[in-house]
């Protein structure tokens, strides 16, 4: 059977998503500011006042006020949270002073008072409606509730205040809303705030945005090409409506970001998510191309540099890959195990076997470490060291089951790799017994146990897996193979392997199961049109076996002969296609 592995930016100019996802937790663990008092214990909302002088209310300045502040603040210093907000909450009415109610808000926050802070809030948006800070904490406070459609009586005059910034309002609800879970409510919320400025393109940016993550693609599509009348050549909204193509109409994408950069070849964001798409269509060539082209107009910029030497790598442009990797490793990266560990690759794949341990052995802690260590037993087991790559990987620590499945997948693969398929087998069992619905090790101990002919537990663990990962394309097609290799129930392994095909269609293993099934059924012609597909996607020595021995059924034997001998010329030592070839032609 042929294996396949198991899968192992927007800036909010208002702010308060900050309070909203995390600046009510953060007043929770009693986060300090200095200025406002002395020694205060709440944290003031994430965005400073904008530079601005706002009316103020004389005040004289009493015995009793100044009092009443200072019970107020030492109150909040002792514990006495209720006491605190009371005090300051009948200082801001009284006073109606606008700084007065947000520290009142800010002491309200602090003590989970939910009306006091609705109470605070309303008073100092009263008195200061153009506030940044207030219309942020409200905002956050409003949008963490569970009902969205409460928010919209209070939002809708915040953005009412100031006609001429609601697209900046607009962009700023956009990143708090895509985050919502509620996403019915969400563009619900989005499509009423909106309605009354349809001649603001940020509006229907903000209802495609919510509109395409519910699922609705064409009012998304719709919505975002409203905005683009309004505002053409918005490279925002450009980047959103490709965006939104992808999924729906990948080649419409491309025709889009091509037409657009054509036009606009300084549109950096549109670029880097063009390279990024084409990245995702496996087009990693054209990809290269358009990071190369950023890289030119950003040459020290290392991430940019890190994308184009990984898709060297995946090139086989090792040279050029790791020229790069040490340009970046020299400019202090924020993650350098990262990149030692892509240098470790580059020489892994050149055979530098010395060379690579040295860079994984420069990697002493973070999350590449245990990863690391992996790839070094490897290289051991590889140059025949198998029981020290095996010593080695038992004593790493396992604290969690990512990092059991890690080391056990290593294990199993150096113990297969030296013939000891029941050892591996045993180490698969051993590490199942501890987590025993792990889709990964169930996965390989299925492809194991095939090894060992028992298609009992090879069953029973690809169902398991199928049950656990629906979508799991290979566990369907693994199973399908079993059976038409053995021979047995073919109706239902061809109805296995056809759904695996319809998650993954273009996978030519997967192919080449439904050729082999369809030759087991006695559809010879048949089965050599699906193997040919599957040979000219990848010719792998497995899939020329096959096609070979289909060839032949259907009385082609030049042709058979043909993908044999010359597949053995770059594979003489693959068993699978040595076995066809010696059960036909000796």
């Amino acid at each position: 059977m042929k294996i396949k592995a198991p899968k192992a930016v927007k800036q909010w100019k208002w702010g308060f998503a900050l309070v909203l996802l995390g600046g009510l937790s953060s007043l929770a663990q009693g986060e300090t500011q200095t200025g406002a008092g002395p020694t205060p214990v709440v944290a003031t909302p994430p965005v400073p006042e904008a530079v601005r002088t706002p009316p103020l209310p004389i005040q004289e300045l009493t015995a009793r006020w100044v009092y009443q502040l200072l019970l107020a603040e030492i109150a909040a210093q002792r514990g006495h949270l209720g006491l605190a907000t009371k005090t300051y909450l009948d200082l801001a009415r009284t006073t109606k002073d606008p700084r007065v109610a947000r520290r009142a808000t800010e002491v309200a926050l602090y003590a989970h008072d939910l009306p006091a802070v609705q109470s605070a809030l309303t008073l100092w948006l009263k008195e200061d409606p153009k506030s940044p800070s207030a219309r942020e904490t409200l905002g956050g406070l409003i949008l963490s509730q569970p009902n969205l459609i409460d928010a919209l009586p209070i939002l809708a005059p915040l953005i009412a205040v100031d006609r001429n910034s609601a697209g900046d309002d607009f962009l700023g609800l956009d990143v708090v809303l895509v985050q919502h879970p509620d996403h019915v409510h969400a563009l619900s919320l989005a499509q009423r705030l909106t309605e009354p400025y349809p001649d603001v393109p940020e509006g229907h940016y903000l209802v495609s945005t919510l509109a395409a993550q519910d699922g609705k693609i064409d009012l998304a599509l719709a919505e975002i090409r409203k905005a683009l009348q309004l505002r053409p050549d918005w490279e925002m909204g450009v980047a959103l409506e490709a965006q939104i193509l992808q999924k729906s109409d990948p080649a419409q994408a491309q025709n889009l970001y091509r037409s657009f950069l054509d036009k606009h070849p300084e549109a950096r964001e549109v670029r880097l998510q063009y390279a990024r798409f084409l990245v995702e269509q496996k087009d990693y060539a054209g990809g290269q191309r358009e990071f190369q082209t950023l890289l030119q107009a950003d040459p020290g910029q290392p991430d940019l540099l890190l994308a184009v030497g990984l898709l060297d790598m995946q090139s086989k442009d090792y040279p050029a890959a790791e020229e790069k990797f040490k340009k970046v490793l020299a400019g202090e990266y924020r993650d350098p195990d990262r990149v030692r560990f892509y240098l470790g690759q580059v020489e892994e794949e050149q055979h530098h076997w010395e060379q690579a341990i040295q860079w994984y052995e420069a990697i002493t802690s973070g999350e590449q470490h245990p990863l690391a260590q992996i790839r070094v037993a490897l290289i051991l087991a590889q140059q025949g060291q198998t029981q020290k790559a095996l010593d080695m990987l038992s004593r790493m620590p396992a604290p969690s089951a990512e990092r059991l499945e890690q080391r056990t997948l290593a294990q199993e693969q150096i113990q297969r790799d030296a013939g000891d398929d029941q050892g591996a087998f045993d180490t698969l069992s051993q590490a199942l017994a501890t987590f025993p619905d792990s889709p990964d090790l169930l996965y390989e101990r299925a492809i194991v146990a095939d090894k060992l002919d028992r298609f009992d537990v090879l069953e029973k663990d690809l169902r398991r897996v199928i049950a656990l990962r629906p979508d799991y394309a290979h566990a369907y097609n693994a199973l399908g193979y079993s059976m038409a290799e053995r021979n047995v129930r073919l109706d239902e392994a061809a109805d296995l392997i056809r759904k695996a095909l319809s998650l993954s269609p273009d996978d030519p293993f997967i192919i080449d199961s439904l050729g082999w099934v369809q030759y087991r059924e006695g559809h010879f012609h048949e089965s050599v049109d699906t193997l040919k597909r599957a040979f000219a996607a990848d010719p792998d020595p497995e899939i020329a076996s096959h096609l070979g021995e289909a060839l032949w059924a259907t009385g082609d034997q030049s042709g058979a002969r043909q993908i044999w001998e010359s597949t053995l010329k770059d594979h003489p030592d693959n068993a699978a296609l040595l076995a066809t070839v010696h059960r036909f032609l000796h």
